[in-house]
């Protein structure tokens, strides 16, 4: 250790030896001898009368032996920093330096390699990065609220609506409902700058993770919807993909930024699900890649007689940037049903946001296992949204809910009060019109524009 970073920081403890108050030095930062033993009578003289400096003639006379008043003296001889910034600085490169010293210390002392205690030698090399340099600047990364409202910010997507580029993106849906089918579809529209689902979508490369299914069962649905372009990392492949919990998750940060879909979150870790600490962490890697440049779509499993839920952690939909629920219903509207048959060509579903941050959807969808899978469906309630918003823009120009209802039952046929406020909502979320509390906070609707 070089000892003008010696005399540079216990010069200025003998100057300033309150500066001991804003460093967390101990007698083990510095090695044994006289330099340690200067230390120990400096921090010694502080806590008992915590003079404004030390006295360096007292402090010779506690060092003791030859040399001493040289010793001391030649440690304020010459220019010596005492702003805290600097003496901070000296404080962190002596401790970077006694760590590596202390790491040869240790090498030097095993006979034979095997003997190395390598636990040690990791721990002081995570203490080196962790005193690196800094070069933080807040005025760098502060921005005020004037300065964001004169930015215009274009939400940019990988699949128009349902992936917005940069977002961690969440596909919820029970088992059995195709969601892999889904997925193989849309990375393959991606990968070609197709269009998917009638959806515009932006060429990236894309990523499909399987953590999951078995190989036989991918190369089967590749063959069916000939995915061409899409990589696929699966698990029997010689590095195969690392767990998202594991240091090894950084391997992804060597692909080049795309599109990358994990199927599914639950087999992409071995932490608890359920665990809030365990699923902050996978989420905070999802989130690295996110900043990275990855537009990110996780596969996840929703309860078997819910959707609208999911399993695990709330943590999970928490951080995530955008979840879209896959359910089958009736042919007749967007309510959920439960089915156990596999999905034939009759099958309807509806494909809708749950909690987003960007702009919510719904699209209806058929399913056909033998030729491309998902395509779109006509919307069984075009017709009844379309009357609906005929009779708000006109008689029905801030009737309530009771008073829509009424109307609905007796004009469309609609039977179920639930309907009809089904068709409400959906009708609000796709912007025909809106509503407010009106007296005895009744629910009122008016029309959305001329």
């Amino acid at each position: 250790m070089s000892d003008q970073l010696f005399q540079a920081v216990l010069g200025a403890l003998i100057l300033r030896p309150e500066l001991l108050e804003a460093s967390d030095l101990t007698e083990g930062d510095f090695p044994a001898g006289r330099t340690r033993q200067t230390f120990q009578e400096i921090s010694r003289t502080w806590a008992e009368r915590q003079p404004r400096e030390i006295d360096p003639v007292l402090l010779s006379g506690s060092i003791g032996g030859n040399g001493a008043a040289a010793f001391v003296g030649s440690l304020v001889d010459g220019q010596i920093r005492l702003e805290p910034d600097a003496f901070r600085g000296r404080v962190l490169e002596l401790r970077r330096r006694a760590i590596t010293r202390r790491i040869r210390a240790r090498l030097r002392d095993q006979d034979t390699l095997p003997e190395i205690d390598l636990t040690e030698i990791r721990s002081d090399l995570e203490a080196l990065d962790r005193l690196a340099p800094s070069s933080f600047n807040p005025a760098d990364v502060l921005v005020s609220g004037q300065d964001l409202q004169s930015r215009e910010v274009v939400v940019n997507y990988a699949v128009e609506l349902a992936v917005p580029a940069r977002s961690i993106n969440m596909l919820a849906a029970p088992g059995g409902v195709g969601k892999t089918f889904f997925s193989f579809g849309m990375g393959n529209a991606v990968s070609r700058g197709e269009p998917f689902l009638g959806l515009a979508t932006k060429k990236r490369p894309v990523y499909y993770v399987d953590y999951e299914n078995p190989l036989s069962l991918i190369c089967e649905r590749a063959r069916k919807l000939n995915i061409q372009a899409p990589m696929f990392w699966h698990l029997s492949a010689s590095t195969p993909p690392p767990k998202l919990d594991s240091p090894a998750y950084k391997l992804f940060f060597e692909l080049p930024p795309g599109l990358l879909i994990i199927d599914t979150l639950r087999a992409a870790h071995d932490g608890d699900e359920n665990s809030s600490q365990d699923m902050s962490l996978v989420m905070s890697r999802l989130k690295e890649l996110r900043e990275a440049g990855f537009d990110i779509f996780v596969i996840h499993h929703s309860p078997k007689m819910n959707s609208q839920t999911y399993k695990g952690s709330s943590a999970i939909s928490d951080l995530a940037d955008h979840v879209i629920r896959l359910y089958r219903t009736r042919r007749s509207g967007f309510d959920e049903i439960q089915d156990d048959d596999e999905p034939g060509p009759d099958a309807r579903f509806v494909l809708a946001t749950g909690k987003t941050r960007y702009q919510p959807f719904r699209l209806f969808l058929q399913f056909n296992p033998d030729a491309d899978g998902f395509s779109l469906a006509e919307d069984p309630n075009a017709d009844a949204l379309e009357s609906l918003s005929l009779f708000i823009r006109g008689a029905g120009r801030g009737s309530n809910q009771t008073e829509i209802i009424r109307w609905a039952t007796d004009t469309l046929g609609v039977r179920r009060r639930e309907r009809v406020i089904a068709l409400l909502k959906n009708g609000e979320r796709e912007g025909r019109w809106c509503s407010s509390r009106g007296f005895r906070g009744a629910k009122t609707y008016e029309p959305i524009g001329p």
